[in-house]
């Protein structure tokens, strides 16, 4: 959970009130947040879904209106100006997407930075994937002369100097050189090209979203700040830029916006427009327990910072733009109740008494895994992410219907597992400079093709287990099968099988009353060859869903 530290007397100037430090800490609380005492400066930990509390400004616009200083939706003046954003075409398959907006008038101590910079980064991992989608700089707006171009280079194309930094590097040098840059160097690993932002005079002050050039570096002071965010997603781009906007008015900046052009298309940032969404008085009043009017819900909205207006039995909504966690009627329900307050709220008993109980496969699961540590086994966990290379190839079988992923991070992902044996092999090659005999096994989730299934695919859970040792054979591996059906009252019987992963005639199907359940053998050489593994291996993978229904 993401942490931001509150200066006590930082936060009583903004909200203009001497409020006792024991009720500012419960106030805080009351909105949903975590306190951590510290002398004057508390820590407060805040859900990811409420990023407009990454500051001291935002928790104090929200404190405003829910202690009745301020009520009701915040007005945000967004001025005009005269700086133009120019987007090429060259940025569209590498990060397509900016906003960007002038803050004048910021008066800026060195404690201040820090808290901005700390917003920043809380902001790059909440909305940003570790800006991955969404990346922020923040310029000293004296130093760069507009217009700006958005666009992208080739790595040996520009020079500038970066951040921390004291050389003039290329975009290319600054992903291998620069301390900044070789931490995040792996956002640009497949891109053909760099994107870069130059002003007028070509002088390149940012290469998002790796690292802003020095000579925008922010220093105390009053100062005007130029913000611009890049992104693969419009929406998070925006939204970023807006819950900034928002958090630096409240500092006492002046906003400013700034004329975005995409060639034929042109956008004005930030779009600091209220969402609107209509919420039925009934169902606030059904979720919440609370006998609810329009207009006390009206009252309880606006105490969080919205504006409502009554249409019969429900509520116009409009909510500020920095509020990206309203996404759903029910959201607004939940401020209805944190405004009045889930202390005030009476318990009911429940009309009747009910007793939960563990899911069958919960219950089978446990107690397998009970049975396979009492014989020897570990347990490993892997992820259902995988790679055809790993899954197919290594274990000389033919590919087989699976679901692909449509946009892989990286080569090593690219699928989800149908069967857990080339996980635990891939465990087993990982450890193979650990001491033996290793035992191992997993439970875990494969995800099988099954068109007749709504969503086309269905979620199966298995356990596969391994024995690697110099003596490991078909016949450890049986007996281990044997005392787990035994121990689980089932009754199994073996078919010969062939299967390329395993030796040929040490390979068999079990069966449990003719349906088969799984399979056992003694892992080829060629396979452990293809992973790396210098011992023999032994190895049986069972569908647990295929015998829930016969265990007793």
């Amino acid at each position: 959970m993401p942490v931001v530290n509150v200066r006590v007397e930082k936060l009583r100037k903004l909200l203009g009130l001497d409020i006792p430090y024991d009720e500012l800490v419960e106030h805080i609380a009351s909105l949903g947040m975590s306190v951590e005492e510290a002398d004057n400066v508390l820590k407060v930990e805040y859900n990811p879904n409420r990023p407009d509390f990454s500051s001291v400004y935002g928790i104090a616009r929200a404190l405003k209106t829910y202690l009745g200083i301020r009520t009701g939706l915040p007005k945000h003046r967004i001025m005009e100006s005269d700086v133009k954003m120019l987007v090429d075409k060259s940025v569209e398959q590498v990060r397509p997407f900016i906003a960007c907006a002038v803050v004048k008038g910021l008066r800026l101590e060195e404690q201040d930075l820090v808290e901005i910079i700390a917003m920043q980064e809380d902001l790059h991992w909440v909305l940003g994937r570790n800006r991955r989608k969404v990346a922020i700089g923040l310029h000293d707006m004296s130093a760069i002369v507009p217009p700006f171009i958005y666009k992208a280079v080739g790595f040996d194309e520009v020079r500038f100097v970066p951040l921390k930094d004291y050389r003039a590097m290329t975009p290319g040098e600054v992903l291998v050189k620069s301390e900044i840059g070789r931490k995040h160097a792996w956002l640009l690993q497949n891109a053909a090209m760099a994107p870069v932002i130059v002003d007028a005079r070509g002088e390149v002050f940012s290469m998002p979203p790796i690292v802003n050039a020095s000579i925008t570096e922010l220093s105390p002071g009053r100062r005007d700040v130029f913000i611009d965010v890049t992104g693969t997603e419009e929406d998070k781009v925006n939204q970023a830029l807006n819950i900034l906007s928002a958090a630096l008015a409240e500092a006492g900046g002046k906003v400013h916006r700034v004329r975005v052009v995409y060639g034929r298309k042109t956008v004005y940032t930030p779009n600091m427009k209220p969402g609107k969404m209509t919420l039925d008085v009934d169902l606030a009043s059904k979720l919440t327990g609370l006998r609810l009017t329009p207009n006390k819900a009206a009252s309880l909205l606006r105490r969080m910072g919205m504006d409502a207006k009554a249409v019969g039995q429900k509520l116009v909504v409009r909510y500020p733009p920095y509020r990206v966690d309203i996404l759903h009627p029910v959201d607004l329900v939940e401020d209805i109740s944190i405004a009045y307050g889930y202390n005030r709220m009476t318990p009911e008993k429940p009309l009747s008494n009910t007793y939960g109980s563990l899911l069958p496969i919960t219950t089978i699961t446990e107690l397998m895994s009970q049975l396979m540590i009492g014989m020897g086994y570990t347990e490993v966990h892997n992820l259902v992410l995988t790679n055809e290379e790993t899954h197919y190839t290594a274990m000389e079988v033919e590919e087989n219907s699976h679901v692909r992923l449509a946009n892989p991070a990286t080569k090593e992902y690219t699928m989800l597992r149908t069967s857990l044996i080339p996980s635990i092999l891939s465990t087993l090659a990982f450890n193979k400079d650990n001491l033996y005999p290793q035992k191992i096994y997993e439970i875990g989730d494969v995800v099988i093709i099954d068109q007749t299934a709504a969503e086309r695919t269905v979620r199966e859970k298995h356990l596969a287990a391994a024995t690697a040792h110099s003596d490991a054979t078909y016949s450890e591996i049986k007996s281990t099968v044997d005392e787990l059906f035994k121990q689980l009252l089932l009754s199994l019987d073996y078919r010969i099988e062939e299967n390329k992963t395993f030796i040929s005639g040490r390979c068999a199907a079990i069966y449990v009353n003719d349906t088969r359940a799984g399979f056992c053998g003694e892992i080829s050489p060629k396979v452990l060859e293809n992973i790396g593994l210098r011992m023999p291996v032994a190895a049986f993978e069972i569908n647990i869903d295929k015998i829930i229904p016969r265990q007793r």
